[in-house]
């Protein structure tokens, strides 16, 4: 057996494009138990798309036997897309199965950078998991994701009496670097479910249907993962308005989300569908119906609270003297956390200087507050633009915490 391995080996080197070929090697080895390498016999196939529709449930089975999950999770994708019946549920029970902290943990271990579709492992992201402990301030916002998302999950009951299912989906808005995704991730952490972030370049592509296609795929594999949190972030990306929209190149890809949140035969019980956009106004309206993402949440610049947490963060770990980070807050008026950051990344460059002339120099109250005077705060062209459609466009009070966060006296001091 040994002799013919080696035969087959040998061959495959010599003619890599010889897909017939490389079965029979991958099949040998799969009965010669040597199942680590005819696993990646396996792969090579599915990749160029040369594995026998046949073959990718049993093959799917065998990854999931060692480990492979992420090679499972495509198999079983290019299966049911292949329309094959027998066999695909047991190996998606399996799967779900093999979907604890353990299996999230290999699967981050096991990433899939081939294939049409984004892999679970690359959706997976319960590593380093956060909690609102990790957010600083923003204690509203949390407050009303408590209510409307975390509850339902940590009292199913309640919502089971009544008749209130959970999931759905929620939908953050706001300026950009004010903390969307942490939120998002801490939300999943709350609730103790793995956090699936569904970027746009998992989903965008040139090629007419894929971006479609490959939506279905993230979605599918989210349901496989249920309980979870998808989020998907820039969702005006993903879905803006058709309305607004020349020519109908994005209609197909808002149709298909609209299908994937609530269509018949999409079964999302116990997945929460997260979603952030730094604008609400260019999501198209049928999204924000009932049902959809019909509950939206307002994420402010930090307040004083929590630019003094993200301060903390940002200066930990680096040579510190005389701080007084409540003063540094306080002069940051409507600075987003990305702006707190290049502030302090500013004063260090500073300080870098100055270390290369003098020797080792801590940080300085007086580097951090130059830094700051200097920078100007980038939520605050958001904030301008946001005033525009609180005034013309606020139907049904939709931006009514705008109104709100805008008619503040902090707001007011940098916005004359």
């Amino acid at each position: 057996m040994s002799d013919r391995l080696e035969g087959l080996r040998a061959a495959v080197t010599l003619t890599p494009d010889n897909h017939a070929l490389r079965l029979v090697l991958a099949e040998a080895l799969r009965d010669a138990e040597e199942h680590g390498e005819a696993l990646g016999q396996f792969e090579v196939l599915l990749d160029e798309g040369a594995l026998p529709i046949e073959e990718l449930v049993r093959v799917g089975s065998l990854a999931v036997d060692h480990g492979r999950l992420a090679l499972a999770a495509r198999c079983l994708e290019r299966a049911r897309a292949a329309g094959v019946a027998e066999g695909t549920a047991p190996l998606r029970r399996r799967l779900e199965t093999e979907l604890t902290d353990d299996g999230i943990a290999r699967l981050a271990a096991d990433p899939d950078e081939h294939g049409e579709g984004p892999s679970v492992a690359r959706l997976v992201d319960r590593l380093d998991q956060v909690t609102f402990a990790d957010v600083g301030g923003l204690e509203a916002v949390k407050k009303a994701i408590h209510k409307q998302i975390i509850l339902p999950f940590q009292r199913p009951d309640l919502y089971e009496k009544y008749g209130r299912r959970a999931g759905g989906g929620v939908m953050l808005f706001g300026p950009p670097g004010c903390g969307k995704t942490l939120l998002a991730r801490a939300t999943a952490g709350e609730c103790g479910l793995p956090f699936l972030n569904l970027r746009m370049e998992d989903v965008m592509d040139p090629w007419y249907g894929v971006s479609e296609q490959q939506l279905h795929g993230a979605f599918e594999q989210a349901r496989s993962a249920a309980p979870c949190v998808l989020f998907v972030d820039e969702l005006d990306a993903l879905a803006y308005s058709r309305r607004k929209a020349q020519g109908s190149a994005g209609r197909a890809l808002v149709d298909q989300l609209l299908q994937e949140l609530d269509a018949i035969g999409s079964d999302n019980a116990g997945m929460l569908v997260l979603a952030a956009t730094n604008a609400p106004w260019d999501v198209d309206d049928a999204l924000k119906r009932p049902g959809r993402f019909d509950r939206v949440v307002f994420v402010p610049p930090p307040d004083d609270d929590a630019r003094r947490r993200i301060l903390e963060l940002v200066l930990a770990q680096r040579p510190v003297g005389e701080v007084d980070i409540a003063r540094l807050a306080k002069q940051a008026l409507l600075f987003s956390g990305a702006d707190l950051h290049g502030a302090v990344e500013r004063a260090v460059d500073t300080v870098i200087d100055e270390a290369l002339e003098k020797g080792d120099v801590p940080i300085e109250q007086t580097h951090l507050e130059d830094a700051i005077g200097l920078a100007r705060p980038t939520t605050v062209d958001w904030l301008r633009t946001a005033r525009n459609y609180v005034e013309f466009a606020n139907d049904g009070g939709r931006y009514d915490e705008v109104r709100a966060f805008l008619a503040s006296r902090e707001a007011k001091s940098v916005m004359r």
